[in-house]
Formats: structure tokens, C-alpha cells, sequence
């Protein structure tokens, strides 16, 4: 089993603009721009220059306009993470978000104005019109709809995350469940097999509880998700248990790619599958030959290719299989599978999971 990890208030809640980066900001603000640019130009006041730099001062008014929104855009979303619209929570977060729009909405909708007038003066020092408050006014009232579109957007964003992250830890629950019914199965079955040795070979039993126990130490301290020679090194450690547990010798042929040794795998992913075609392979009717555990990497992903002889052992998943199954699918989605096939006396089990480089490993 694996001490799940400590979830901090400021773990789980992650910056908005971690979804959206500041250039699509800056992209979305110079749409906004360049759709309004025709109709602000139609209704201005008319001036002497010509149509094209009364259209450029035009575009650097409303750039000026926008700009503070810009800047204010992420502490916008900052507050909708704060306060999130939600089953018992409308009210107050409605209430604190109008009351943060009627202090935000003057301060840069007056910020904005007085920026645009300067830009689209091209920066030189004048005398505000007459009537200038009475036009910061108006920008004001005109940006009451930006302000909700700014929040909506941003309790759009807050919502993605709280539905991504709640979906991330209710498959870590479900992965780290499975891992216990995994690992819960392979102790069960391991005591099992070392009682009823007790009464054939005492000596042989308490060097298989030793076993037991080193392995068992070596998967209590191991994080869950593992680079995959050490996997194989706990696989080797089961293959030692079950030599000791069973009268007949097993022999197991490694063929590893260079590359697969840095992939990372999830904890215990190998363990089910060995049991499986150890049983199979010392069932009776069985041929003789060595299981063959071949680890390839093709195309983004992890083949794990097991083969073993078969005798007369059943077939199906089995609970550990079952669970390695459904674990592997929490992890991965449909990008991982496992497909069992049986020949005649011979059986497959074919395993497919994403390429996770050592630089996912916490």
C-alpha cells in the first residue's frame, strides 16, 4: 500500500492563468479591439487628418482603453477562485464579485480612458476636453458588460479546473483502492502458501517469510510510480518467493530495449501477471519451458509481452489480473490495455501502457 500524498489548500487550487496563458490574454483583448475599431471610428466625432490616422489614433484610443482590463484580467480570474459560483455559495460570491465590480469598473474604466486619450494624442502633454467626466462615465457604463464577460470567462476557467482536478483525484482514489485490493491479494496469497509449506519444510518457510518480508518492505517504501528496472528488480525478488514456495524449479528470460529501463511504470504492474503465468506454467498437463518477459518501446508507448507455457489452470483474469486491469485504465484511460491470448500449450499476455519518461517521477 502507498501513503497517499498531502493535499494542501495551495496545491489544489492552481492559478487560472496556468490555463491560459498571458498571450492569449493579450490576443483576446487585441480581437476585442480591432471588432470594436469600425464602430467606434463611425460614431466618433469627425476630425481634419486623414481617414487613415484618424482610424490609427482610433485604435490607439481604444488600445489605451483596454490595456488596464488587460492588466486587471488576471486578478479578475484570481477572484473568481476565491469566490466560485456554486451549490451554496452564489449568494455571497455574487454578492462580493458585484461589490468588487463597482470599485474596479471606475478605477479602470477612468485608468483606461485617460491612457487612451494620451496614446491617441500620441503621448503629448494637452488639456483634457471639455466634458472629459462626463465621457469617463460613459466608458464606465460601457464596461459593465466587460466586466461580467471578464468574470464569466474566468468562473468558466475555475470551473474547468475544479472538474479537471476533482476527476484527478477521484481517479487517484480509485488507483490507490485498487492498489490496496492488489497488493491486500499477493499478501493473502503469499501467507497462504507459506502456512501450508510450514507443514512440509519449516526451513524452507521461514526462508520464504524472510523473502516475503524483504519484498514486502521494498513495496511499502516505493512511490507509486516507479522507473521500470526497479519494477523488474521486485519481479525478480517474487520469482526468488515463488522458487522457494513450489517443488519445481522456474525459469525466467529477461529481454529488455535499452530504452524501456528509463520508462516508469506504475508500482506492483509486473507482479500479477508473473503469478499468473507461474500458475499456468506449474499447472499440470504444463510443458516444460521458461517464461520469457520481453519489455519493447514502440510509438509512444510500453509493450510488455509475457509468455509462458500452459497446462490446465483455467483461464480469465483472475482478482489480481481483474484489478491490475481496471488500475491501469484508472491511470491511463483507454491508452492502456492488457490482452491475454492462449495457443495450444502456450499463453500471451500483452500489455500496453503510455511512455512516461524518468522526468514524471515526483
Amino acid at each position: 500500500m502507498q501513503p497517499s500524498s498531502d493535499i494542501t489548500p495551495a496545491a489544489v487550487r492552481h492559478r487560472t492563468t496556468s490555463l491560459v496563458s498571458w498571450r492569449w490574454i493579450v490576443a483576446g483583448w487585441l480581437l476585442l479591439a480591432l471588432l470594436t475599431l469600425p464602430a467606434v471610428q463611425m460614431t466618433g466625432p469627425a476630425s481634419g487628418s486623414s481617414p487613415l490616422a484618424s482610424l490609427f489614433g482610433t485604435f490607439l484610443f481604444l488600445l489605451g482603453i483596454y490595456l488596464p482590463w488587460m492588466l486587471a484580467t488576471p486578478l479578475l480570474w484570481r477572484l473568481c477562485d476565491r469566490w466560485p459560483l456554486g451549490p451554496g455559495t452564489n449568494v455571497r460570491s455574487l454578492g462580493l464579485l458585484l461589490l468588487s465590480g463597482m470599485l474596479a469598473i471606475p478605477v479602470v474604466s477612468a485608468t483606461g480612458w485617460m491612457l487612451g486619450f494620451f496614446l491617441s494624442n500620441r503621448l503629448a502633454v494637452s488639456a483634457l476636453p471639455s466634458g472629459w467626466q462626463r465621457a469617463v462615465l460613459a466608458t464606465s457604463l460601457f464596461a459593465v458588460p466587460t466586466y461580467f464577460a471578464v468574470i464569466g470567462i474566468g468562473q468558466t476557467l475555475a470551473y474547468m479546473r475544479r472538474y479537471r482536478r476533482r476527476g484527478e483525484l477521484l481517479a487517484q482514489a480509485r488507483q490507490e483502492a485498487l492498489a490496496v485490493r492488489l497488493n491486500q491479494h499477493f499478501l493473502f496469497n503469499a501467507l497462504n502458501a507459506i502456512g501450508s509449506l510450514g507443514y512440509r519444510d519449516a526451513a524452507r518457510a521461514d526462508a520464504a517469510l524472510a523473502q516475503l518480508g524483504d519484498l514486502l518492505r521494498n513495496l511499502l517504501h516505493s512511490e507509486p510510480l516507479v522507473p521500470l528496472r526497479e519494477e523488474v528488480a521486485n519481479t525478480m525478488a517474487f520469482v526468488e518467493l515463488q522458487q522457494l514456495l513450489l517443488d519445481r524449479p522456474l525459469s525466467l528470460e529477461l529481454h529488455t530495449a535499452a530504452d524501456a529501463w528509463h520508462a516508469v511504470v506504475p508500482t506492483l504492474l509486473l507482479q500479477p501477471f508473473i503469478d499468473n503465468a507461474i500458475r499456468f506454467a506449474t499447472a499440470p498437463g504444463a510443458p516444460e519451458g521458461a517464461i520469457s518477459l520481453t519489455m519493447e518501446c514502440h510509438d509512444g508507448l510500453l509493450e510488455i509481452r509475457l509468455d509462458n507455457p500452459c497446462g490446465d489452470a483455467g483461464s480469465g483474469l483472475g482478482i489480481g489480473l481483474e484489478a491490475s486491469r481496471e488500475r491501469l485504465q484508472a491511470l491511463h484511460g483507454q491508452r492502456a490495455c492488457v490482452l491475454l491470448q492462449q495457443h495450444s500449450s502456450h499463453c500471451r499476455t500483452l500489455i500496453r501502457l503510455p511512455l512516461l519518461p524518468a522526468a514524471s517521477l515526483p
